[in-house]
Order: structure tokens, then C-alpha cells, then sequence
């Protein structure tokens, strides 16, 4: 790029817009309604929600029915000899008909079946907490890509105000070194200069459409789509430690999938326990037999009728199969148990730790915004002292560099006092609809 004669003609270039700018605009609540909308991760775990409720059912207190049939049909040919020498055929045709009519009610099962309806439930509501923590993820990924995108779009402004910097400084340096005020040198450092703002500026962009086209691939939308954002980061009031850490307890998804888990390994004791019951259920039939035969005597022989009773099974001994399963289903829930006290703790020591980020992040933003506009004022003293020339080039540029980096950390710090906020709403499980009406 330093061997291109036309500068001009370079920084014209430079200066063209993204494709993205001047189109329609987005705001963040209608990025994530087209996520939301239309986001293959959300569809999968919506339908597994439906399976899942799909699951509750009044099965195990319904009795089963089921009919059964079966027919058969034979025809078998003879040809013998009788006393006298003459051959006699015949044809023996037979038919048989079996069905039946089976029902079977049970009626007590140790209350495996209060058990089994309570677990439906419950693997319902874990369904339910996984598709929350899918949606909560998703938002947060888009509000993250969102401010991304802000704080580039801003890094771009900021790149170029330094590239018209550096191009100002070209000029003059230029004008002078025309006019035999200077031997070159100054010029074609500052040349130097101007050519990397330049070449900083073309990889922003690129960064920023990228972007873009992550943003877009999350809502699922042509990753060459007309949308722009145009907006700011504009962080929350300080947020309170302790309250962050009591909604977590009580609204964190995680923490909540958890204590149903709790319930359903209680559930799964219970059941394990059912077995060690009597059990008693009811069946009824009705059944149909038909047997039909040309040779039989009556020639076809027909039953029918209804049948019903009880059956009652009392567990006596089963090489103590049932105590295993008991013990086994009781350690599952002491481990169901200390599973939700770790995410407890592991959730309050990433809450405060996240806190504490965050909290500097806020304080960093005030001393970055001094440090920004007290650049900017050297900055601006110091283009009127080069341009009178009482200011060297290594200098000047030195001041440039003071601003833009103040300028960077002011942008990073708002971005990222931005994120942990997110962060730390997604930690209490109140992301989704705390962030969408900001």
C-alpha cells in the first residue's frame, strides 16, 4: 500500500461507507425476536418441550386393552381305495377362528403409578428449564454481538478521525517539503503513519462486518441482509451484590434444573420402594372360538364369553434384587442433593467474582472518559503546534497515539461493564426480560 502514488485516491476509498450503513435499522429487541423466531437451537429445544409434555400422560392409572384374532383355514385333498377296488376322493375343508378381548386394570401397585405421574410432571419442568436456558443463552449471545458491534462501529469513528489526523499531517508535511521548508523526511514518515491508520481502518471494517455477519447467522437471517444498528452502550445503574446473589438462589436456571432433579430422584426412591408392596388388577375378557370341520361329528364346534377376576401378587423373596434397587435409587438422590449444593456454591462464587469485574469495569469508565477528553485537548494543542512547527513529528504522533489508546480503553471499558452486566442478569435469571427492555 505504501507504493501507491495516489493517496487521494486511497483515502477516498477509505472513506466509502459499509454496505450495512444507511440501511434499515435494528434495535436489539428485534434482533433477538428474529433469534428467537428463528433460531435452529430454540426450534430443537421447543420440540422437545412437546415431546416432553407430550410424556404426561394419565397412563399409568388407565387400564390396557387389546384385541387379538387369528383365523386359519385348511383344505386338504384324499384319494383311497376301498374293499371292493374302486378309488374315492375328497376334499376335507376345515376353518378355525380365535379371538379375544383382554383387559388389564391395575388397581394397586405399591403407588408406583402416583410415583410414575409425579416423575412425568417433573421431566416436564426439566424440559422446560432446558429450553429456558437455551433461550437465555441465545439472548445473551445476541446482546453480546450486539454492543460488539456498537463499540466496533465506534472503534471504526474512531480510526477514522486518526486517519483525517494523519491525513492533515500529510498534507502539511507535504505542502512543506513542496515549498523546501523540510528535506522529506517528515513527509514520508508521516506518510508512514497515515498508510498504517489507513491499512488499522480497512481491518476494523473488516472486523465490524464480520460482525454483522455473526449477528446475523444467531438470527438466522441471509447473512448478507440490509440491517444496521445505530446505538449506544449505556450501562445500568451499579447493580447490588446481595441482590444479585438472592435472585440467583431463587431464579438461576441452572439451580432450579437442579432442585427438580432432587424431586425426580425422590420420585425414583418411591417408585423403587412400590415394589416391595402387594399388587393387586382386575382382567376381563371376552373371547370367540370357532372350529369348523367337514368331518367333524356336529360338523362345527363354537364358545364364547366373558371372563374377569383378580390377580394379587405379594413379593416374598427376590434374592434381595428389590433392596439393591432402593439403595441405589437413595444414593442417586443424596447425589441429586450435593449436586445442587455445588451449583449453589459454584454459582455465588462466580457471582461475586463477575461482580467484582463488573464493578471495576463501572469505576474504569469515569477515569477513562477523563483520560479520553484530557487527550483530546493535548491533542488538539499539539496540531496547532506542529502546524506552526514549533512540534516534531515523532512527538505529535506519540500525543496521537495517547488519544487513541485513551479513546480505545474508554470504549473497552463501557463494552465490557456491558457484558458482565449481561452476564450477571443471565446468572439470576432475569436476562430475557431485563435486557430486551433496555
Amino acid at each position: 500500500m505504501t507504493n501507491r502514488t495516489n493517496i487521494i485516491a486511497f483515502l477516498t476509498l477509505l472513506s466509502l461507507p459499509l454496505s450495512l450503513k444507511g440501511q434499515q435499522p435494528l434495535t436489539l429487541r428485534e434482533c433477538v425476536a428474529f433469534a428467537l423466531n428463528n433460531n435452529y437451537s430454540v426450534s430443537i429445544s421447543g420440540n422437545q418441550v412437546k415431546m416432553a409434555e407430550n410424556n404426561v400422560t394419565l397412563s399409568p392409572f388407565l387400564p390396557s386393552l387389546s384385541l387379538t384374532t387369528r383365523q386359519s383355514s385348511a383344505s386338504n385333498g384324499q384319494r383311497m381305495m376301498n374293499q371292493s377296488g374302486d378309488e374315492v376322493s375328497s376334499t376335507n375343508n376345515s376353518l378355525s377362528v380365535l379371538s379375544g378381548l383382554n383387559l388389564t386394570w391395575p388397581l394397586f401397585d405399591g403407588f408406583a403409578m402416583f410415583a410414575t405421574r409425579e416423575k412425568q410432571e417433573e421431566l416436564l419442568n426439566q424440559g422446560k428449564y432446558n429450553f429456558r436456558s437455551v433461550v437465555e443463552n441465545l439472548v445473551m449471545k445476541v446482546s453480546t454481538q450486539y454492543y460488539l458491534i456498537i463499540s466496533l462501529q465506534n472503534q471504526v469513528k474512531l480510526l477514522e478521525e486518526l486517519v483525517g489526523i494523519s491525513q492533515t499531517r500529510f498534507f502539511q508535511a507535504y505542502t512543506k517539503y513542496t515549498i523546501g521548508k523540510d528535506s522529506g523526511l517528515e513527509y514520508k514518515q508521516s506518510k508512514i503513519y497515515l498508510n498504517s491508520d489507513s491499512s488499522s481502518l480497512l481491518m476494523q471494517k473488516e472486523r465490524l462486518k464480520n460482525a454483522y455477519i455473526d449477528l446475523f447467522r444467531m438470527m438466522n437471517v441471509p447473512l448478507n441482509s440490509a440491517y444496521s444498528i445505530s446505538d449506544t452502550i449505556v450501562p445500568e445503574p451499579m447493580l447490588i451484590m446481595e441482590d444479585m446473589i438472592t435472585r440467583g438462589m431463587d431464579n438461576n436456571t441452572s439451580v432450579l434444573a437442579a432442585v427438580t432433579g432432587e424431586s425426580v430422584a425422590g420420585l425414583d426412591i418411591k417408585i423403587a420402594e412400590s415394589s416391595v408392596y402387594p399388587s393387586l388388577s382386575f382382567s376381563g375378557g371376552y373371547n370367540y372360538n370357532l372350529y369348523r370341520n367337514d368331518y367333524f361329528p356336529s360338523k362345527f364346534d363354537l364358545s364364547e364369553g366373558i371372563n374377569w377376576g383378580f390377580s394379587l401378587s405379594i413379593p416374598i423373596f427376590d434374592g434381595f434384587e428389590n433392596r439393591r434397587k432402593i439403595k441405589n435409587a437413595k444414593l442417586f438422590a443424596d447425589n441429586a442433593r450435593l449436586t445442587t449444593l455445588q451449583i449453589r456454591q459454584e454459582l455465588e462464587s462466580e457471582l461475586m467474582q463477575l461482580y467484582n469485574l463488573y464493578r471495576n469495569n463501572l469505576r474504569m469508565i469515569d477515569f477513562e472518559k477523563e483520560n479520553k477528553e484530557t487527550a483530546y485537548l493535548n491533542l488538539d494543542a499539539a496540531m496547532e503546534k506542529y502546524r506552526l512547527g514549533s512540534l516534531s513529528g515523532i512527538e505529535f504522533r506519540d500525543i496521537q497515539l495517547s488519544y487513541m489508546n485513551a479513546y480505545d480503553r474508554m470504549l473497552s471499558s463501557i463494552y465490557e461493564a456491558k457484558v458482565k452486566e449481561i452476564t450477571l442478569h443471565l446468572l439470576t435469571g432475569d436476562l430475557f426480560p431485563s435486557e430486551l427492555d433496555r
